[in-house]
């Protein structure tokens, strides 16, 4: 009888450890990319799970739910944060979309459409790019590590079974995606600069010379500078976004 009681807690402690982990691959960045098939990302939540339930077994319930209603709450609560600790570190990737945006359109490059990996939406082609270059940043300086450690820490944040924190959840999301969209515009401002002073310069010569068919040169060399732009500051541009990530990731995780 004990050994039976033993194996339902443990097999409900993995519930638990895998709605969790479930719910934050659902949004993460690099783990919830759309190049990463569905059934690929099932079988790492599965095996993810059963490796950190043993690790985390200090911090489960000691008796297993009760009823189903227990249960059926429990495992709504830890969706319910596994998605919270998904999308807060995606709300910090739309850094990037602002900053594609500027950058498509400081190379008239607004209409080229392709499927963002993150998003699993039309984005810009710069879009695309910037994030695709991020995630392999990330990757590279093992942060997607960092993103695994948030969600083991947030079980001192978040113990199995006690009520949702949603004022903080709410307020924690609402400030990252606002520190997000203030550094997105300051990362893409070089490309709001250049837009300005070329269409400036387009103004002046159009009236120092009528006759010259202004648009005919003007866009060309829009989208020379833009891509010249692009290619210079590129390499600061994936560095301050890195600082910004990981500084806001692990103060999140701590």
């Amino acid at each position: 009888m004990d050994w039976e009681k033993l194996v339902s807690t443990e097999l409900y402690h993995f519930l638990f450890v895998f709605a969790r982990l479930g719910g934050a691959f659902l949004f993460m960045p690099f783990y919830a990319s759309v190049y990463v098939p569905r059934r690929i990302r099932l079988i790492f939540a599965l095996a993810a799970a059963a490796a950190l339930t043993p690790v985390l077994a200090a911090e489960m319930p000691v008796s297993a739910p009760q009823n189903v209603p227990e249960l059926f709450r429990s495992l709504v609560i830890e969706i319910t944060v596994g998605v919270f600790l998904g999308i807060f570190p995606f709300f910090l990737m739309t850094v990037l979309d602002l900053a594609g945006v500027n950058a498509a359109m400081a190379t008239s490059f607004s209409n080229a459409t392709v499927l963002d990996p993150q998003t699993n939406v039309q984005s810009t082609v710069l879009t695309s790019f910037l994030t695709l270059t991020a995630v392999l940043m990330i990757v590279t300086t093992n942060l997607h590590h960092v993103m695994l450690g948030a969600v083991l820490d947030s079980y001192r944040t978040f113990p199995v079974g006690r009520p949702l924190l949603t004022a903080d959840m709410s307020e924690c999301l609402t400030k990252a995606l606002s520190a997000a969209f203030t550094y997105g515009f300051q990362i893409g401002s070089p490309f709001v600069v250049m837009i300005i002073l070329l269409y400036s310069s387009m103004g002046v010569m159009s009236r120092l010379m009528p006759q010259l068919n202004i648009m005919f040169v003007i866009m060309p060399l829009q989208v020379y500078l833009g891509l010249a732009l692009l290619m210079v500051s590129l390499p600061m541009m994936m560095w301050w976004f890195l600082d910004f990530f990981q500084d806001n990731l692990r103060r999140f995780a701590m």
